[in-house]
């Protein structure tokens, strides 16, 4: 899977409306916008702290600026839809998904000081976040949520759903493993059909659930991205955008 940490002339075109609008009020920029974005692409990819980014980036302190303006103002979550609608109508289907998977991870903290991370996980042994995601039948990332830990996966998986199903009328069906078991009435409540793939009774080799493996699959291929080896983040929000940083990349590497 190829990555991309540098908009092309034509991907720039595609998002350029979202990232730099052509009626936006304000002092116009320093630093240009198209910059900005594979700095940001750059500090996912490779996990350095503000303070190390390239000079040919410009100064961090702009980027980081402007890094919280886009976080506060949900620009990456709109880059992230526009590039999966993008991508279905290309390889011939609808914008919209009818189907998603959901799935999460458990990632320990990498922070000192305050920070929304908390106890949680397998054992609740692990102190850090718990990444949400959904992805349509093909893999792409539809909709993502961060939480602390120590949430179960159901609960955290509940808010996401109620959170993104109202943006994706033609979902239809939401799969899950056997761990979100509880999600049905959450799915029923959007008029989605919820079902639960999981292994059959004496089975010893390993075989990846129909479907399912796709979330897995995401996971991995967002795991490259060293910005989510752990989580930095001191807020929700922050870390709910490097995940979406991440999977506008891994999108764009899929264009």
């Amino acid at each position: 899977m190829a990555f991309s940490i540098e908009l092309t002339d034509q991907q720039w075109n595609l998002v350029a409306d979202l990232f730099d609008p052509p009626r936006r009020r304000g002092a116009p920029s320093r630093t240009d916008r198209r910059q900005m974005v594979d700095a940001m692409l750059f500090l996912a990819r490779t996990g350095c702290q503000w303070r190390y980014l390239p000079e040919r980036f410009g100064p961090w302190g702009a980027v980081w600026q402007q890094w919280r303006r886009w976080r506060d103002n949900g620009v990456w979550a709109k880059a992230m839809t526009l590039l999966a609608r993008h991508i279905r109508v290309k390889e011939n289907r609808n914008a919209m998904p009818s189907m998603v998977v959901i799935d999460a991870q458990t990632v320990r903290g990498g922070r000192a000081g305050p920070t929304f991370h908390e106890a949680g996980g397998r054992g609740g042994r692990t102190n850090g976040a718990k990444r949400s995601i959904l992805v349509d039948r093909i893999g792409l990332p539809i909709a993502v949520r961060v939480d602390s830990a120590k949430p179960h996966d159901v609960a955290a998986g509940r808010l996401l759903i109620h959170e993104a199903l109202p943006d994706l009328p033609r979902v239809s069906l939401v799969l899950a493993d056997r761990g979100y078991r509880a999600l049905n009435k959450a799915a029923q409540r959007h008029n989605a059909r919820f079902e639960v793939r999981s292994r059959p009774p004496g089975t010893v080799r390993f075989k990846p659930l129909a479907l399912v493996w796709r979330v897995e699959t995401t996971f991995a291929q967002l795991g490259r991205w060293r910005r989510l080896s752990r989580c930095f983040e001191q807020t929700r929000a922050g870390a709910e955008t490097w995940l979406e940083v991440a999977c506008f990349g891994y999108m764009l590497g899929r264009l």
